[in-house]
């Protein structure tokens, strides 16, 4: 018969194992990728962090507020069925374009909820590279009060 503290030990060991992730790799964009970061205009954005900038509508849908009353917390959220190996995520309202970038990999579950900032109206880009295309959809948020001192 086991007791209440073997339970609780072997319980913790089991969770804490489980929690070791088996491979972990990020990318540091914002070292590989300056100017992508650094772009005021989201098509350079795009450009600088892909190779081009041509994209195809649609593969990802995009859910954002049609009116946000306060540009500092705009909830953000897409996923995609498309075998992505990287999301981006941008913006035209604030002076840099690229708000993030997600690498997946053939596990990954490409379900994402973000909060953004945005100083004004603008529009929010999701672009996933896909099997050598770029899929993009696109939502314009009108921002009432602005995210960064507006």
């Amino acid at each position: 018969m086991i007791n209440r503290r073997n339970f609780l030990g072997l319980g913790l060991g089991a969770i804490a194992i489980a929690a070791i992730p088996g491979k972990l790799s990020a990318v540091d964009f914002r070292e590989t990728k300056p100017k992508a970061w650094t772009a005021t205009k989201v098509d350079e954005a795009i450009k600088e962090l892909f190779g081009t900038s041509a994209t195809v509508e649609g593969g990802i849908n995009l859910s954002a507020p049609d009116i946000a009353e306060n540009g500092a917390v705009i909830p953000v959220s897409f996923d995609t069925q498309l075998k992505a190996t990287r999301i981006a995520v941008f913006q035209d309202a604030n002076p840099e374009s690229a708000v993030a970038i997600f690498s997946l990999n053939e596990f990954s579950v490409a379900d994402y909820a973000i909060r953004i900032k945005m100083a004004k109206t603008g529009t929010v880009t999701v672009v996933a590279e896909a099997e050598g295309k770029l899929h993009a959809v696109s939502k314009l948020v009108k921002v009432t009060i602005g995210g960064c001192g507006g």
